[in-house]
């Protein structure tokens, strides 16, 4: 599939969710990425988005059912009733969290979308007789080979997730089917938010990086000119310029946006990092109950359970990745690039101020997400946080067999 083809199913994904501002319009080669402009459209969506939403809080006091409670495998185990309640919660605080998001700033995530749309057209003009375009091709194939993974990963949870709720009680009944239906709708709400949250990301990462290649360029240029001439032309001299100070613009552009980006999603990325919190130690409680067969299962539902832990971690993995890279590692590959350029004598005086100028912009301006001002969410801190999910999880099973052990006449 190519990347139009994998940006038109996201788009339809966030579409069915009612998750986007407004539908969008774009073409398979993305030449043209825009928000619909016909007011029809905008009105039925808003009227589909706000049904679905209203379905959705309805719906709410089904996802604590009380056959959970008293004829599943929870009863009589207080953890995974804790468990099971707390990961509700704060599933449904991711979900109201998202709502929010769409309702209350539909207008700046408008303007998001057509910023990001512009700053893609303009940075997918620096491939035009690039001195070196097998690497904008290799960056196109590891973004497609990315968003590859990404609906694999969504549609395989979504599929996992189901059939493993399905499994939960064999016994078929109006009450078991309705939390199903539930947990599923609120489960594929809350996945598409971080997909496409995760999308939005990736397409200002690759901007970013095409940004980066540009400079590469212009720096083997300038170099190849230095090995074949005694002085740089007036001519060249001016282009050069004008090429640094482009890529400056662009760079702090995408600089712009990111920020834009993260200040719009903050509250919401903060309730999905919880949401996950708690999901991971829910998951990895169940798994080393399933593992010492503390809970009865069969081989099938463990493969379905296996399959939404693997999905899982994938997930947090690829989101942990790309945001590091996107706020940490491509400003230290911009800045190593820079100083590819300190060895450059013909280069005029002008072109080194302008050197100076985009280091100290890099250097002045951090790039570094801090989560609701609570904490730079970065891999290190990622890793910090699987770690203590293990913890939790040790402390947990200590707490049950301890309270196995009491209930033993």
């Amino acid at each position: 599939m190519s990347i139009g083809l994998l940006l038109k199913t996201f788009h339809s994904y966030g579409l069915g969710s009612g998750l986007l501002p407004a539908p969008l319009r774009l073409d398979l080669d993305l030449d043209r990425i825009h928000f619909s402009k016909r007011s029809h459209q905008r009105r039925f969506y808003l009227a589909y988005t706000a049904c679905l939403h209203v379905l959705l809080i309805v719906l709410l006091p089904c996802t604590f059912p009380v056959f959970m409670y008293d004829e599943s495998y929870m009863r009589d185990r207080l953890v995974l009733q804790w468990a099971f309640n707390l990961t509700n919660v704060t599933r449904i605080m991711a979900m109201i969290a998202c709502g929010y998001l769409t309702w209350t700033k539909r207008k700046p995530l408008l303007q998001l979308g057509e910023g990001l749309a512009r700053h893609c057209h303009r940075c997918r003009l620096l491939e035009n007789g690039a001195l070196h375009p097998s690497g904008y091709r290799e960056l196109q194939k590891r973004i497609r080979g990315l968003l590859r993974q990404q609906v694999f990963v969504l549609n395989l949870s979504i599929v996992s997730g189901t059939l493993l709720l399905m499994r939960i009680d064999t016994d078929v009944r109006r009450s078991n089917i309705i939390m199903v239906v539930v947990h599923m709708l609120q489960f594929i709400y809350v996945s598409i938010m971080m997909s496409g949250l995760y999308v939005i990301c990736l397409l200002l990462y690759w901007q970013m990086e095409r940004v980066n290649l540009a400079l590469k360029d212009l720096c083997s240029r300038l170099h190849h000119k230095e090995r074949n001439a005694l002085l740089l032309s007036a001519s060249l001299a001016r282009q050069t310029l004008h090429s640094l100070g482009h890529l400056l613009q662009l760079h702090c552009e995408g600089q712009r946006l990111m920020r834009s980006l993260f200040g719009i999603f903050d509250v919401t990325i903060a309730f999905l990092l919880l949401k996950m919190f708690v999901t991971n130690v829910n998951l990895l409680y169940h798994a080393v109950q399933f593992g010492n067969d503390s809970i009865d299962t069969t081989s099938v539902t463990k493969l379905w359970g296996e399959s939404l832990i693997v999905t899982h971690y994938w997930t947090a993995v690829l989101l942990m990745n790309l945001v590091d890279d996107l706020t940490h590692q491509n400003g230290l590959e911009t800045g190593e690039i820079l100083r590819q350029f300190s060895d450059l004598e013909l280069v005029k005086r002008e072109f080194q101020l302008e050197l100076e100028r985009f280091s100290d912009h890099l250097r002045c301006h951090s790039t570094a997400y801090k989560c609701c001002g609570l904490f730079v969410f970065n891999k290190q801190t990622s890793l910090i946080y699987f770690f203590s999910a293990l913890v939790n999880v040790l402390v947990l099973y200590q707490f049950d067999l301890k309270n196995s052990v009491l209930e033993i006449p």
